[in-house]
Protein backbone atom coordinates (compact mmCIF):
# COMPACT_ATOMS: atom_id res chain seq x y z
CA UNK A 1 0.00 0.00 0.00
CA UNK A 2 1.38 3.46 -1.46
CA UNK A 3 2.38 4.95 2.48
CA UNK A 4 1.40 8.93 3.78
CA UNK A 5 3.04 9.42 6.63
CA UNK A 6 1.82 12.13 9.01
CA UNK A 7 3.07 15.36 8.93
CA UNK A 8 4.41 17.73 6.17
CA UNK A 9 1.64 16.25 4.00
CA UNK A 10 2.59 18.66 1.10
CA UNK A 11 6.72 17.79 1.39
CA UNK A 12 6.12 14.09 1.56
CA UNK A 13 3.41 13.78 -1.70
CA UNK A 14 6.47 15.91 -3.50
CA UNK A 15 8.84 13.39 -2.28
CA UNK A 16 6.67 10.63 -3.62
CA UNK A 17 6.14 12.40 -6.78
CA UNK A 18 9.78 12.39 -7.22
CA UNK A 19 10.95 9.25 -5.95
CA UNK A 20 9.97 7.34 -9.13
CA UNK A 21 11.99 9.69 -11.56
CA UNK A 22 15.02 9.76 -9.39
CA UNK A 23 15.22 6.32 -8.58
CA UNK A 24 14.94 5.65 -12.95
CA UNK A 25 17.92 8.29 -13.12
CA UNK A 26 20.20 6.86 -10.66
CA UNK A 27 19.57 3.47 -11.90
CA UNK A 28 20.42 4.51 -15.75
CA UNK A 29 23.74 6.55 -13.83
CA UNK A 30 24.49 2.89 -11.81
CA UNK A 31 24.55 1.38 -15.28
CA UNK A 32 26.68 3.97 -16.89
CA UNK A 33 29.18 3.61 -14.36
CA UNK A 34 29.11 -0.40 -14.92
CA UNK A 35 29.40 -0.56 -18.26
CA UNK A 36 31.72 2.80 -18.88
CA UNK A 37 34.86 1.11 -17.91
CA UNK A 38 34.83 -1.41 -20.05
CA UNK A 39 36.17 -0.04 -23.21
CA UNK A 40 38.55 1.43 -21.31
CA UNK A 41 40.23 -1.59 -19.80
CA UNK A 42 42.87 -1.27 -22.77
CA UNK A 43 43.57 2.18 -22.01
CA UNK A 44 43.87 1.47 -18.36
CA UNK A 45 46.56 -0.95 -19.16
CA UNK A 46 48.59 1.43 -21.40
CA UNK A 47 48.61 3.89 -19.09
CA UNK A 48 49.35 2.14 -15.69
CA UNK A 49 51.90 -0.17 -18.17
CA UNK A 50 50.25 -3.18 -16.65
CA UNK A 51 49.34 -6.57 -19.05
CA UNK A 52 46.57 -6.93 -20.84
CA UNK A 53 45.28 -9.06 -18.95
CA UNK A 54 45.68 -8.12 -15.43
CA UNK A 55 43.21 -5.11 -16.14
CA UNK A 56 40.83 -7.97 -15.91
CA UNK A 57 41.03 -7.74 -12.35
CA UNK A 58 39.19 -4.14 -12.44
CA UNK A 59 36.22 -5.91 -13.23
CA UNK A 60 37.05 -8.67 -10.88
CA UNK A 61 37.86 -6.83 -7.73
CA UNK A 62 34.42 -4.84 -8.30
CA UNK A 63 32.30 -7.80 -8.74
CA UNK A 64 33.70 -9.14 -5.34
CA UNK A 65 33.24 -5.67 -3.96
CA UNK A 66 29.61 -5.64 -4.73
CA UNK A 67 28.88 -9.35 -4.06
CA UNK A 68 29.96 -8.55 -0.34
CA UNK A 69 28.68 -5.60 0.37
CA UNK A 70 25.42 -5.49 -1.10
CA UNK A 71 23.66 -8.24 1.80
CA UNK A 72 25.10 -6.12 4.02
CA UNK A 73 24.31 -2.48 3.27
CA UNK A 74 20.86 -4.09 2.22
CA UNK A 75 20.35 -5.37 6.03
CA UNK A 76 21.83 -1.83 7.35
CA UNK A 77 18.90 -0.22 5.24
CA UNK A 78 16.14 -2.27 7.02
CA UNK A 79 17.36 -1.56 10.20
CA UNK A 80 18.42 1.84 9.48
CA UNK A 81 16.47 3.14 6.52
CA UNK A 82 16.58 2.24 2.81
CA UNK A 83 17.41 6.25 1.94
CA UNK A 84 20.59 6.22 4.60
CA UNK A 85 21.96 3.69 2.97
CA UNK A 86 21.08 4.65 -0.09
CA UNK A 87 23.09 7.93 -0.30
CA UNK A 88 25.74 5.96 1.72
CA UNK A 89 25.75 3.87 -1.48
CA UNK A 90 26.43 6.46 -3.51
CA UNK A 91 29.07 8.47 -1.64
CA UNK A 92 31.09 5.42 -1.81
CA UNK A 93 30.20 4.55 -5.68
CA UNK A 94 30.99 8.25 -6.64
CA UNK A 95 34.16 7.91 -4.20
CA UNK A 96 35.51 4.69 -5.75
CA UNK A 97 34.84 6.16 -9.58
CA UNK A 98 36.82 9.25 -8.48
CA UNK A 99 39.27 7.15 -7.23
CA UNK A 100 39.70 4.78 -10.60
CA UNK A 101 39.78 7.91 -12.53
CA UNK A 102 42.44 10.08 -10.54
CA UNK A 103 44.38 7.24 -9.03
CA UNK A 104 48.22 7.58 -9.77
CA UNK A 105 48.85 3.90 -9.53
CA UNK A 106 47.31 0.40 -10.47
CA UNK A 107 47.14 -0.11 -7.09
CA UNK A 108 44.84 2.81 -6.37
CA UNK A 109 42.68 1.97 -9.08
CA UNK A 110 41.84 -1.47 -7.75
CA UNK A 111 41.17 0.30 -4.41
CA UNK A 112 38.78 2.50 -6.55
CA UNK A 113 37.24 -0.42 -7.75
CA UNK A 114 36.72 -2.20 -4.68
CA UNK A 115 35.13 0.82 -3.27
CA UNK A 116 32.93 1.56 -6.24
CA UNK A 117 31.61 -2.06 -5.28
CA UNK A 118 28.35 -0.70 -3.56
CA UNK A 119 26.71 0.21 -6.74
CA UNK A 120 25.27 -2.41 -7.00
CA UNK A 121 23.27 -1.77 -3.80
CA UNK A 122 21.45 0.93 -5.63
CA UNK A 123 18.80 -1.77 -6.68
CA UNK A 124 17.76 -3.76 -3.92
CA UNK A 125 17.27 -0.35 -1.81
CA UNK A 126 15.64 0.85 -4.20
CA UNK A 127 13.17 -1.75 -4.84
CA UNK A 128 12.77 -1.63 -0.91
CA UNK A 129 11.94 2.24 -1.23
CA UNK A 130 9.55 1.38 -3.92
CA UNK A 131 8.13 -1.40 -1.69
CA UNK A 132 7.51 0.88 1.40
CA UNK A 133 6.02 4.31 -0.53
CA UNK A 134 4.67 2.47 -3.84
CA UNK A 135 3.27 -1.18 -2.60
CA UNK A 136 0.64 -0.46 -5.47
CA UNK A 137 2.70 0.26 -8.34
CA UNK A 138 5.67 -1.51 -7.48
CA UNK A 139 6.13 -4.09 -9.44
CA UNK A 140 5.35 -2.06 -12.52
CA UNK A 141 8.23 0.73 -11.29
CA UNK A 142 10.81 -1.97 -10.61
CA UNK A 143 10.25 -3.30 -14.35
CA UNK A 144 11.29 -0.36 -15.70
CA UNK A 145 13.97 0.59 -12.94
CA UNK A 146 15.69 -2.69 -14.37
CA UNK A 147 14.92 -1.23 -17.93
CA UNK A 148 16.75 1.61 -17.11
CA UNK A 149 19.66 -0.45 -15.97
CA UNK A 150 20.34 -2.41 -18.33
CA UNK A 151 20.29 0.60 -21.14
CA UNK A 152 22.19 2.31 -18.89
CA UNK A 153 24.90 -0.27 -18.88
CA UNK A 154 24.63 -0.57 -22.46
CA UNK A 155 25.05 3.09 -22.85
CA UNK A 156 28.15 2.77 -20.77
CA UNK A 157 29.41 -0.11 -22.97
CA UNK A 158 29.20 2.14 -26.17
CA UNK A 159 29.86 6.26 -24.44
CA UNK A 160 32.99 5.02 -22.81
CA UNK A 161 34.79 4.15 -26.31
CA UNK A 162 32.70 7.13 -27.92
CA UNK A 163 34.46 9.31 -24.86
CA UNK A 164 37.47 8.05 -24.77
CA UNK A 165 38.29 8.52 -28.67
CA UNK A 166 36.72 12.15 -28.42
CA UNK A 167 38.52 13.39 -25.66
CA UNK A 168 41.76 11.14 -26.03
CA UNK A 169 42.85 11.60 -21.97
CA UNK A 170 42.09 8.78 -19.70
CA UNK A 171 41.19 10.50 -16.33
CA UNK A 172 38.61 13.18 -17.89
CA UNK A 173 36.54 10.32 -19.56
CA UNK A 174 36.55 8.03 -16.03
CA UNK A 175 35.63 11.71 -14.67
CA UNK A 176 32.50 11.67 -16.23
CA UNK A 177 30.17 9.10 -14.82
CA UNK A 178 32.07 9.76 -11.24
CA UNK A 179 30.82 13.68 -11.21
CA UNK A 180 27.35 12.60 -12.56
CA UNK A 181 27.39 10.20 -9.30
CA UNK A 182 28.27 13.06 -6.58
CA UNK A 183 25.52 15.10 -7.95
CA UNK A 184 23.17 12.14 -7.13
CA UNK A 185 24.28 12.71 -3.60
CA UNK A 186 22.65 15.51 -2.58
CA UNK A 187 19.54 14.79 -5.18
CA UNK A 188 18.86 11.17 -3.39
CA UNK A 189 19.07 12.68 0.19
CA UNK A 190 16.36 15.96 -0.26
CA UNK A 191 14.38 14.15 -2.95
CA UNK A 192 13.79 10.65 -2.03
CA UNK A 193 11.56 9.97 0.94
CA UNK A 194 12.77 7.61 3.91
CA UNK A 195 11.27 4.78 5.11
CA UNK A 196 10.18 3.38 8.69
CA UNK A 197 13.17 1.98 10.06
CA UNK A 198 12.98 -1.29 11.82
CA UNK A 199 14.78 -0.77 15.30
CA UNK A 200 14.17 -4.20 16.30
CA UNK A 201 16.18 -5.70 13.39
CA UNK A 202 19.78 -6.79 14.70
CA UNK A 203 22.55 -6.47 12.08
CA UNK A 204 24.05 -9.99 12.22
CA UNK A 205 28.00 -9.04 11.87
CA UNK A 206 29.16 -12.93 12.60
CA UNK A 207 26.62 -14.18 9.44
CA UNK A 208 28.29 -11.18 7.41
CA UNK A 209 31.62 -12.09 7.70
CA UNK A 210 31.79 -15.52 6.99
CA UNK A 211 28.88 -14.65 3.95
CA UNK A 212 32.09 -12.24 2.79
CA UNK A 213 34.63 -15.12 3.38
CA UNK A 214 32.63 -17.27 1.81
CA UNK A 215 31.71 -15.45 -1.43
CA UNK A 216 35.58 -14.04 -1.71
CA UNK A 217 36.78 -17.73 -1.90
CA UNK A 218 34.25 -19.24 -4.06
CA UNK A 219 34.20 -16.17 -6.75
CA UNK A 220 37.97 -15.92 -6.49
CA UNK A 221 38.72 -19.51 -6.68
CA UNK A 222 36.36 -19.63 -9.34
CA UNK A 223 37.45 -17.34 -11.66
CA UNK A 224 41.07 -18.14 -11.22
CA UNK A 225 40.77 -21.73 -12.26
CA UNK A 226 40.24 -21.14 -15.71
CA UNK A 227 43.95 -20.08 -15.89
CA UNK A 228 45.58 -21.83 -13.68
CA UNK A 229 42.92 -25.51 -13.06
CA UNK A 230 40.34 -25.79 -10.95
CA UNK A 231 42.84 -28.73 -8.72
CA UNK A 232 45.66 -25.91 -8.43
CA UNK A 233 46.44 -24.30 -5.12
CA UNK A 234 45.43 -21.13 -6.22
CA UNK A 235 41.99 -21.95 -7.27
CA UNK A 236 41.42 -25.12 -4.67
CA UNK A 237 42.00 -23.56 -1.29
CA UNK A 238 39.85 -20.37 -1.86
CA UNK A 239 37.05 -22.43 -3.17
CA UNK A 240 37.45 -24.64 -0.21
CA UNK A 241 37.49 -22.10 1.99
CA UNK A 242 34.66 -20.39 0.56
CA UNK A 243 32.45 -23.71 0.83
CA UNK A 244 33.29 -23.87 4.60
CA UNK A 245 32.25 -20.28 5.58
CA UNK A 246 29.17 -20.77 3.36
CA UNK A 247 28.69 -24.14 5.57
CA UNK A 248 29.35 -22.38 9.06
CA UNK A 249 27.30 -19.18 7.43
CA UNK A 250 24.54 -21.34 7.16
CA UNK A 251 24.67 -22.88 10.87
CA UNK A 252 24.82 -19.67 12.06
CA UNK A 253 21.74 -18.25 10.32
CA UNK A 254 19.72 -21.13 12.06
CA UNK A 255 20.86 -19.98 15.62
CA UNK A 256 20.82 -15.88 14.44
CA UNK A 257 18.01 -13.53 16.35
CA UNK A 258 17.78 -11.33 13.25
CA UNK A 259 19.15 -13.49 10.58
CA UNK A 260 21.12 -11.94 7.26
CA UNK A 261 19.34 -14.88 5.38
CA UNK A 262 16.20 -15.84 6.97
CA UNK A 263 16.06 -19.24 4.99
CA UNK A 264 12.86 -20.43 6.79
CA UNK A 265 10.97 -16.79 6.07
CA UNK A 266 12.42 -16.79 2.57
CA UNK A 267 10.81 -20.69 2.13
CA UNK A 268 7.45 -19.58 3.65
CA UNK A 269 6.97 -16.34 1.35
CA UNK A 270 7.49 -18.66 -1.53
CA UNK A 271 10.74 -16.76 -2.41
CA UNK A 272 12.65 -20.13 -3.41
CA UNK A 273 11.49 -19.98 -7.03
CA UNK A 274 12.29 -16.38 -8.09
CA UNK A 275 15.85 -16.93 -6.02
CA UNK A 276 16.61 -19.74 -8.33
CA UNK A 277 15.22 -18.68 -11.76
CA UNK A 278 17.40 -15.65 -11.22
CA UNK A 279 20.40 -17.80 -10.13
CA UNK A 280 19.85 -19.79 -13.44
CA UNK A 281 19.07 -16.69 -15.79
CA UNK A 282 21.88 -14.71 -14.58
CA UNK A 283 23.91 -18.03 -15.37
CA UNK A 284 22.62 -17.62 -19.27
CA UNK A 285 22.98 -13.64 -19.55
CA UNK A 286 26.30 -13.07 -17.97
CA UNK A 287 27.83 -15.95 -19.60
CA UNK A 288 26.68 -15.39 -22.87
CA UNK A 289 28.22 -11.97 -22.76
CA UNK A 290 31.82 -13.04 -24.33
CA UNK A 291 30.91 -15.83 -26.63
CA UNK A 292 29.03 -14.27 -29.39
CA UNK A 293 31.96 -11.62 -29.28
CA UNK A 294 34.83 -14.29 -29.94
CA UNK A 295 32.24 -15.93 -32.94
CA UNK A 296 31.29 -12.81 -34.51
CA UNK A 297 35.28 -11.78 -34.82
CA UNK A 298 36.36 -15.25 -36.06
CA UNK A 299 37.68 -15.62 -39.89
CA UNK A 300 35.63 -18.58 -41.52
CA UNK A 301 39.13 -18.84 -43.28
CA UNK A 302 40.94 -19.02 -40.23
CA UNK A 303 38.99 -21.23 -37.96
CA UNK A 304 36.47 -22.90 -39.82
CA UNK A 305 33.61 -20.19 -38.63
CA UNK A 306 32.49 -16.66 -37.43
CA UNK A 307 31.35 -13.86 -39.64
CA UNK A 308 35.14 -12.03 -39.63
CA UNK A 309 32.97 -8.60 -38.05
CA UNK A 310 35.51 -5.61 -37.28
CA UNK A 311 34.77 -3.64 -33.66
CA UNK A 312 32.17 -1.46 -35.29
CA UNK A 313 29.80 -4.50 -36.30
CA UNK A 314 30.26 -6.54 -33.29
CA UNK A 315 29.26 -3.20 -31.55
CA UNK A 316 26.17 -2.31 -33.46
CA UNK A 317 25.15 -5.91 -32.89
CA UNK A 318 25.92 -6.01 -29.31
CA UNK A 319 24.12 -3.25 -29.16
CA UNK A 320 20.68 -4.76 -31.11
CA UNK A 321 21.15 -7.11 -28.53
CA UNK A 322 20.95 -4.54 -25.34
CA UNK A 323 18.59 -2.94 -26.90
CA UNK A 324 16.07 -5.87 -26.95
CA UNK A 325 17.00 -7.00 -23.35
CA UNK A 326 16.31 -3.46 -22.22
CA UNK A 327 12.85 -3.38 -24.09
CA UNK A 328 11.86 -7.35 -22.56
CA UNK A 329 12.54 -5.14 -19.23
CA UNK A 330 10.34 -2.56 -19.75
CA UNK A 331 6.99 -4.47 -21.91
CA UNK A 332 7.27 -7.57 -18.72
CA UNK A 333 4.31 -5.40 -16.54
CA UNK A 334 2.38 -5.08 -19.74
CA UNK A 335 2.83 -8.77 -20.73
CA UNK A 336 2.26 -10.05 -17.29
CA UNK A 337 -0.89 -8.25 -16.58
CA UNK A 338 -1.99 -9.27 -20.21
CA UNK A 339 -1.16 -13.52 -19.84
CA UNK A 340 0.16 -13.64 -16.34
CA UNK A 341 2.86 -14.32 -14.59
CA UNK A 342 3.96 -17.15 -14.76
CA UNK A 343 2.60 -18.20 -18.58
CA UNK A 344 4.93 -15.07 -19.60
CA UNK A 345 8.38 -16.54 -17.32
CA UNK A 346 8.35 -19.76 -18.74
CA UNK A 347 7.62 -18.39 -22.51
CA UNK A 348 10.32 -16.35 -22.18
CA UNK A 349 12.60 -19.04 -20.52
CA UNK A 350 12.02 -21.14 -23.43
CA UNK A 351 12.22 -18.26 -25.93
CA UNK A 352 15.91 -17.57 -24.68
CA UNK A 353 16.14 -21.34 -25.17
CA UNK A 354 15.29 -21.65 -28.35
CA UNK A 355 17.54 -18.45 -29.36
CA UNK A 356 20.59 -20.21 -27.57
CA UNK A 357 19.77 -23.49 -29.71
CA UNK A 358 19.50 -21.57 -32.54
CA UNK A 359 23.01 -19.89 -32.24
CA UNK A 360 24.79 -23.52 -31.65
CA UNK A 361 22.81 -25.03 -34.86
CA UNK A 362 21.64 -22.81 -37.38
CA UNK A 363 24.34 -21.70 -39.79
CA UNK A 364 24.18 -17.99 -39.43
CA UNK A 365 24.73 -14.62 -41.48
CA UNK A 366 25.20 -11.69 -39.31
CA UNK A 367 21.58 -10.49 -39.78
CA UNK A 368 20.55 -13.95 -38.78
CA UNK A 369 23.02 -14.37 -35.43
CA UNK A 370 21.99 -11.07 -34.87
CA UNK A 371 17.83 -12.25 -35.02
CA UNK A 372 18.93 -14.94 -32.27
CA UNK A 373 20.67 -12.78 -29.88
CA UNK A 374 17.84 -10.02 -29.96
CA UNK A 375 15.47 -12.95 -29.05
CA UNK A 376 17.31 -14.43 -26.34
CA UNK A 377 17.77 -10.70 -25.22
CA UNK A 378 13.85 -10.23 -25.46
CA UNK A 379 12.94 -13.65 -23.32
CA UNK A 380 15.76 -12.58 -20.73
CA UNK A 381 15.00 -8.82 -20.45
CA UNK A 382 11.25 -9.74 -19.00
CA UNK A 383 12.10 -12.28 -16.84
CA UNK A 384 14.72 -9.53 -15.32
CA UNK A 385 11.95 -7.33 -15.55
CA UNK A 386 9.18 -9.87 -13.78
CA UNK A 387 11.13 -11.58 -11.46
CA UNK A 388 11.85 -8.60 -9.14
CA UNK A 389 8.60 -7.50 -9.46
CA UNK A 390 7.99 -10.74 -7.29
CA UNK A 391 10.35 -10.30 -4.63
CA UNK A 392 9.46 -7.49 -3.46
CA UNK A 393 5.71 -8.57 -3.37
CA UNK A 394 6.70 -11.47 -1.25
CA UNK A 395 8.97 -9.79 1.32
CA UNK A 396 7.87 -8.23 4.48
CA UNK A 397 8.38 -4.75 4.40
CA UNK A 398 10.90 -4.63 7.40
CA UNK A 399 13.35 -7.07 5.49
CA UNK A 400 12.40 -5.86 1.73
CA UNK A 401 16.22 -4.84 1.03
CA UNK A 402 17.66 -7.73 2.99
CA UNK A 403 15.70 -10.11 0.48
CA UNK A 404 16.28 -7.65 -2.95
CA UNK A 405 20.10 -7.82 -1.78
CA UNK A 406 19.84 -11.51 -1.35
CA UNK A 407 18.04 -12.06 -5.00
CA UNK A 408 21.11 -9.80 -6.05
CA UNK A 409 23.82 -11.66 -4.58
CA UNK A 410 22.18 -14.80 -5.88
CA UNK A 411 22.56 -13.31 -9.47
CA UNK A 412 26.57 -12.18 -9.12
CA UNK A 413 27.08 -15.58 -8.06
CA UNK A 414 25.83 -17.11 -10.93
CA UNK A 415 27.45 -14.58 -13.49
CA UNK A 416 30.94 -16.00 -11.98
CA UNK A 417 29.84 -19.37 -12.18
CA UNK A 418 29.24 -18.73 -15.80
CA UNK A 419 32.22 -16.47 -16.59
CA UNK A 420 34.54 -19.70 -15.14
CA UNK A 421 32.64 -22.06 -17.25
CA UNK A 422 32.86 -20.18 -20.61
CA UNK A 423 36.63 -19.50 -20.04
CA UNK A 424 37.33 -23.08 -19.29
CA UNK A 425 35.14 -24.51 -22.26
CA UNK A 426 36.89 -22.22 -24.84
CA UNK A 427 40.51 -22.48 -22.76
CA UNK A 428 40.08 -26.80 -23.37
CA UNK A 429 38.00 -26.75 -26.77
CA UNK A 430 39.99 -24.83 -29.30
CA UNK A 431 41.54 -25.18 -32.81
CA UNK A 432 44.31 -24.47 -34.67
CA UNK A 433 44.44 -21.37 -37.03
CA UNK A 434 45.00 -22.46 -40.85
CA UNK A 435 45.37 -19.49 -43.02
CA UNK A 436 48.52 -18.22 -41.33
CA UNK A 437 46.44 -17.11 -37.98
CA UNK A 438 48.90 -17.12 -34.96
CA UNK A 439 47.97 -19.00 -31.70
CA UNK A 440 44.46 -20.53 -30.87
CA UNK A 441 41.11 -20.16 -30.87
CA UNK A 442 37.95 -21.62 -29.49
CA UNK A 443 36.54 -24.36 -31.61
CA UNK A 444 33.03 -24.12 -33.02
CA UNK A 445 32.05 -27.27 -31.12
CA UNK A 446 33.08 -24.98 -27.55
CA UNK A 447 30.25 -23.07 -28.77
CA UNK A 448 28.24 -25.56 -29.43
CA UNK A 449 28.76 -26.88 -26.21
CA UNK A 450 28.24 -23.29 -23.90
CA UNK A 451 25.29 -22.30 -26.18
CA UNK A 452 23.50 -26.16 -25.58
CA UNK A 453 24.58 -25.84 -21.85
CA UNK A 454 22.72 -21.96 -21.83
CA UNK A 455 19.67 -23.52 -23.60
CA UNK A 456 19.46 -26.12 -21.22
CA UNK A 457 19.50 -23.84 -18.39
CA UNK A 458 16.69 -21.68 -19.74
CA UNK A 459 14.76 -24.83 -20.21
CA UNK A 460 14.96 -25.60 -16.35
CA UNK A 461 14.30 -22.31 -15.66
CA UNK A 462 10.82 -22.33 -17.13
CA UNK A 463 10.42 -25.58 -15.47
CA UNK A 464 11.22 -23.98 -12.01
CA UNK A 465 8.77 -21.20 -12.88
CA UNK A 466 5.82 -23.58 -14.19
CA UNK A 467 6.17 -25.62 -11.19
CA UNK A 468 6.03 -22.69 -8.57
CA UNK A 469 3.25 -21.31 -10.64
CA UNK A 470 1.40 -24.13 -10.49
CA UNK A 471 1.66 -24.91 -6.93
CA UNK A 472 1.03 -21.07 -5.61
CA UNK A 473 -2.26 -21.71 -7.78
CA UNK A 474 -3.10 -25.06 -5.79
CA UNK A 475 -2.43 -22.89 -3.02
CA UNK A 476 -4.84 -20.07 -3.62
CA UNK A 477 -7.70 -22.53 -4.58
CA UNK A 478 -7.28 -24.72 -1.77
CA UNK A 479 -7.52 -21.41 0.58
CA UNK A 480 -11.03 -20.49 -1.56
CA UNK A 481 -12.81 -23.99 -1.25
CA UNK A 482 -14.55 -24.23 2.08
CA UNK A 483 -13.89 -27.26 4.25
CA UNK A 484 -16.51 -29.48 4.58
CA UNK A 485 -19.29 -29.06 7.24
CA UNK A 486 -19.38 -32.10 9.83
CA UNK A 487 -21.93 -34.68 9.27
CA UNK A 488 -24.28 -34.84 11.59
CA UNK A 489 -25.04 -38.33 13.05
Amino acid sequence: MDTVPQGSTGNLSRGLRALVPILIALEFFSGLVQGWIIPLLGEIGRVYDVPLGATSWVLAVGLLSSAVSVPLLAVLGDRFGHRLLLVVSVVLAAAGSILIALGPSFALVLAGAAIQGPVAAFLPLAMALLKTHRGKSANRDVGLIVGTLTFGVAAGSVLGGVAMDAIGQLHLVQLIPAIALVVFIPLVAIGVPESKPDATRSVDWLGASLLGIALVGLMYGLSEAPHVGLFSTTALVPVLVGIGALVAFLAVERRAASPLVDIPAMRSARLASPMVIGFLVAVTMFGNQSPPVLFLTASPDAVGYGNSLAATGVGIVVAVSAATLTLGSLVSFALTKAFGRTRILVASCLLSAAAMLAMAFIPSSTVLFALWLALSGIGTGVVLGVLPGIVIERSSESAAASVAGVYNTARTIGGTLAGAFVASITTLLIVSPQAGGQGSAPSFEAFQLIWVTFACINILAAAVAGFSGRKSAEGQIAQTVPAPAPSSS
